[in-house]
């Protein structure tokens, strides 16, 4: 009866995850505009209160090599700032009619206050260093985006 009783509980927490501490929040969207087409994919891993790492991958889908290049153009600009960044990753390409941009921030490792310097909006999100799952949840629900933990 006993070993019953633990293999139950093993069960449970594999089911629960609870002998894991590293959780999984992804947050999509995607948005169809005319010819245009929209899709954001952040899947934010964390320890249940503070992020990890987020992997963003944002997708843009268009017929228009004008708008696509346009695009380009202005997410590189974005970025720039971030280029000398260390545990910052930002790579954009166009694929056909598809401009991708990924971005990979390993929050465990990389320098916040930098981050603060290059962009004082960083300030909303990182806090003593570090960045709660809540926060980044709440600003990507404010894009739009539906999120799921898994």
């Amino acid at each position: 009866m006993k070993k019953v009783g633990i293999a139950l509980v093993l069960s449970m927490m594999l089911l629960c995850g609870c002998d894991s501490k590293e959780q999984v929040l992804t947050c999509t969207r995607t948005v169809n505009q005319g010819d245009t087409k929209t899709e954001l994919s952040y899947k934010v891993t964390h320890d249940g209160t503070y992020v990890k790492q987020v992997d963003s991958t944002e997708k843009v889908t268009s017929d228009s090599d004008a708008l696509l290049q346009q695009y380009k153009t202005q997410i590189e600009a974005l970025y720039e700032g971030y280029s000398d960044l260390d545990h910052y990753s930002n790579t954009v390409t166009i694929d056909g009619n598809t401009l991708t941009s990924k971005t990979i921030i390993d929050y465990d490792q990389i320098d916040t206050d930098k981050m603060i310097e290059i962009d004082s909006a960083n300030a909303n999100i990182i806090k003593d260093g570090k960045v709660q799952v809540s926060d980044l949840q709440s600003m990507y629900e404010s894009l739009g985006t539906t999120c799921t933990n898994e």
